[in-house]
């Protein structure tokens, strides 16, 4: 059992808290019975799990550690304080899984039939984006497209927001979004973007075929540059008094019209 705060795990995991240290390590955490086990039902790629004896008192954990010795993950086991000063929650359950990033192949992220993909411009709350992680896994959408100066999607507060979604969508990040949007011209796919005000209603646009939802930053919606590349703007009317709707609110309204379309 590890108990100091000196050890070479403990150090690694400390740097996973931090998009830098994610990216050079290559790796990510995921905490809790119930993302641990989604983890392992999705086959990620767990590097090792990290637990304290505590976990065996609460809920399915005993369930949880059985599986986890049966699938033959590395297992290392700290103490309860030590485990309380690597994790990111107040309330921990006493699991967590370091998982290696498995970046996607954007040709392999395209080659599907008739794509329903999420592209997100810039979004910066970890909350908002795995709530549209989340939302797009559960309107059965293709892929999320990250675009740079989108937050990192493997950050904690994140991966928690996803429930368990950032194990089951493809997420691609882009660095080049001239580069994407044009091979997403090629593979004949529309692009449309949200906009509170301007543009068709959304009950009103068409959601079938291969398409792409754009989805802007929260304060300051679609840059210009990617607004450029956009075959239709689609509104989201406000007749309250709100100013704008959650970013991923947004999302989910616009994913589940698409759905319904694509369903009738």
């Amino acid at each position: 059992m590890i108990t100091s705060r000196d050890n070479a795990l403990v150090k690694k995991v400390l740097k996973l808290h931090t998009s830098t240290g994610r990216k050079r390590a290559g790796q990510y955490f995921t905490e809790g019975i119930r993302s641990v086990g989604q983890a392992l039902d999705s086959k990620a790629p767990v590097s090792e799990v990290i637990y304290s004896k505590r976990v065996y008192g609460l809920g399915s954990g005993r369930e949880l550690m059985d599986r986890v010795f049966k699938a033959g993950i590395n297992i290392v086991e700290v103490s309860e304080s030590l485990f309380k000063f690597i994790c990111d929650t107040e309330s921990p359950q006493h699991i967590m899984a370091v998982i290696d990033i498995k970046e996607c192949d954007r040709e392999e992220v395209m080659d599907v039939k008739e794509p329903l993909f999420v592209i997100v411009d810039g979004i910066q709350d970890p909350g908002n984006l795995g709530t549209i992680i989340r939302t797009a896994d559960g309107a059965g959408a293709s892929a999320v497209l990250l675009l740079k100066g989108t937050t990192d999607p493997y950050s904690p507060k994140v991966v928690r927001s996803t429930m368990g979604s950032i194990f089951s969508i493809p997420v691609f990040r882009e660095r080049d979004a001239g580069e994407l949007f044009d091979a997403l011209n090629k593979k004949g796919i529309r692009l449309i973007a949200s906009s509170p005000e301007s543009g068709t209603p959304y009950w009103n646009a068409d959601f079938t075929g291969s398409i792409g939802i754009i989805i802007g930053n929260e304060a300051n919606g679609i840059s210009e540059q990617v607004l450029e590349y956009s075959d239709q703007s689609v509104a989201l009317p406000m007749p309250g008094r709100a100013e704008s709707l959650n970013a991923a609110v947004a999302c989910g309204v616009l994913l589940y019209k698409a759905l319904e379309q694509r369903l009738t």
